[in-house]
């Protein structure tokens, strides 16, 4: 097919989308609401093992690029699909993690609960594990949803995209701190919301967040390809 035809086809599509009637419109927004709970459900039903929440999300982030994309298929296959082939991977990213956050804990505590040098220099140490964290884990389980590598290399990768890319590292804390600030300043949102984290808020956020990562991929295979 030659580029003019390709042009002509892509022209007439982007006309039938701005021909769409309002209810129209507001039809391809509740059907992607409805996707998006289903995701959200199948995301909370596989949470209950605890240990592969980590998978849970990767297999979100698979489903929700490919949304972003209009690359979607049936939410059902797409999900289990992506949790199944991340299966051993989540979860070993995600028990890793959860054992540095118990030894910062431990770290943070004898820290609060001394008064000598040892716990002025632990408080440095916390500090920087603190901030290696907080870099390092809104990319990993995106990056683990997009590429195949080693265990190691996501981690390493994640903390790394994240320094180089600040913009994007930012959006995805701020998406997902935004929440917890705001229960933590008003207990009335809590109380009323947390519920809905097991229905669809999380899809919700988990589509935002792609919509951010998308170029961000794109970004980085182009500079791999060149």
């Amino acid at each position: 097919m030659s580029d003019s035809n390709i042009q002509k086809i892509d022209k007439e599509e982007e006309e039938q989308e701005q021909e769409l009637t309002i209810a129209q419109k507001f039809w391809r927004i509740f059907e992607k609401l409805g996707d998006l709970f289903f995701l959200n459900i199948f995301f909370t039903i596989s949470c209950i093992p605890i240990v592969t929440i980590g998978t849970a999300f990767t297999a979100m982030y698979t489903v929700t690029n490919k949304m972003v994309n209009n690359e979607d298929g049936p939410i059902s296959k797409e999900y289990w699909k992506a949790f199944k082939s991340n299966l051993k991977q989540g979860i070993l990213i995600w028990i890793i993690d959860l054992i540095y956050l118990a030894s910062m804990a431990f770290e943070y505590l004898y820290v609060i609960q001394n008064d000598n040098q040892l716990s002025k220099n632990l408080f440095i140490v916390v500090s920087v594990e603190f901030f290696l964290f907080a870099f390092a884990f809104p990319l990993q389980f995106p990056l683990l949803a997009r590429y195949e590598n080693t265990t190691g290399r996501i981690i390493l990768n994640s903390l790394l995209l994240a320094i180089s890319n600040l913009g994007t590292w930012f959006k995805m804390f701020f998406i997902w701190a935004l929440p917890f600030v705001l229960y933590y300043f008003n207990l009335k949102v809590r109380l009323y919301t947390w519920y809905l984290w097991g229905l669809v808020l999380t899809a919700i956020f988990t589509y935002v967040c792609s919509i951010f990562l998308v170029p961000f991929y794109e970004k980085l295979e182009n500079v791999e390809a060149e």
